[in-house]
């Protein structure tokens, strides 16, 4: 079963593609990322944790839209009002993060040698290095890549909206990149 709040932003989704006759052609990031092995972790690993070596391929897919217009313009749709958007909201998450039981053996593997403190250690400050890194080109033609944001009470076109990436603390103490936005001042 899904998340709730995933649940109603298909819904959301759905209902604003309807009612303007939009074709609903959901688009998001995936990134894959230089290295060898059968993880992202391993693929860190891999390049020797040089965050210089480790960038997305051409494989990689850097587009975020939910809707096609008549016109044939990608929009972005999500489910806020405007008033909400005067502030920093999540746009995105396209970057690998730990957020499950079964990658923490890995990750604890990869960047801690089994040491779990040093693995939260190790993978936040590469974390922070992406950001500083491959994390402006890939912010940017994520962001650029659709026409604005229809919300749910209007629609808000590129060159009004600003977008920043943000480490959170995610789950059991790694970080997570985040790409969030919001309407520019």
């Amino acid at each position: 079963m899904g998340q709730a709040r995933n649940k109603t932003g298909v819904d959301f989704e759905k209902m604003i593609c309807e009612s303007n006759g939009w074709a609903h052609t959901p688009k998001s990031p995936r990134i894959v990322w230089s290295g060898v092995g059968r993880t992202n972790f391993d693929k860190i690993a891999s390049v020797g944790f040089d965050v210089t070596k480790f960038t997305p391929t051409n494989e990689s897919i850097l587009e975020k839209y939910d809707a096609i217009t008549d016109k044939g313009d990608k929009v972005e749709l999500k489910k806020y009002h405007s008033s909400k958007l005067k502030s920093w909201v999540l746009y995105s998450e396209p970057i690998f993060k730990v957020s499950n039981r079964s990658t923490l053996p890995i990750v604890n593997r990869v960047f801690g040698n089994g040491d779990s403190v040093l693995a939260v250690k190790n993978y936040n400050d590469f974390v922070e290095k992406i950001k500083d890194t491959v994390g402006e080109d890939i912010l940017n033609k994520i962001s650029q890549s659709n026409a604005g944001v229809q919300l749910e009470d209007c629609f808000v076109e590129q060159t009004n909206l600003e977008y920043r990436w943000i480490v959170r603390t995610g789950w059991k103490g790694f970080n997570r990149l985040i790409i969030e936005f919001r309407i520019k001042n």
